[in-house]
């Protein structure tokens, strides 16, 4: 879902830098735990593109977070 930000995507993005940036972990750390790129987790965190639930399931587990974390 490239190029298009709905509110949701925009949401969980914001949700998802703000809980890394509160346990200290940088992109390039959570890049790597998620065998990904830093450039990906940025996309995510700007609502640039979607995150499917495979992903935000290990996102959860690695920022160790309740899913309602990144939704409320």
């Amino acid at each position: 879902m490239r190029g298009r930000m709905t509110n949701a995507v925009l949401a969980v993005g914001r949700n998802i830098r703000r809980v890394r940036e509160r346990k200290g972990v940088s992109r390039d750390q959570l890049a790597h735990e998620l065998d990904t790129t830093t450039d990906q987790v940025r996309l995510w965190e700007t609502g640039q593109v979607d995150i499917d639930v495979d992903t935000l399931d290990r996102i959860v587990t690695v920022l160790q977070i309740k899913h309602r974390d990144l939704f409320d």
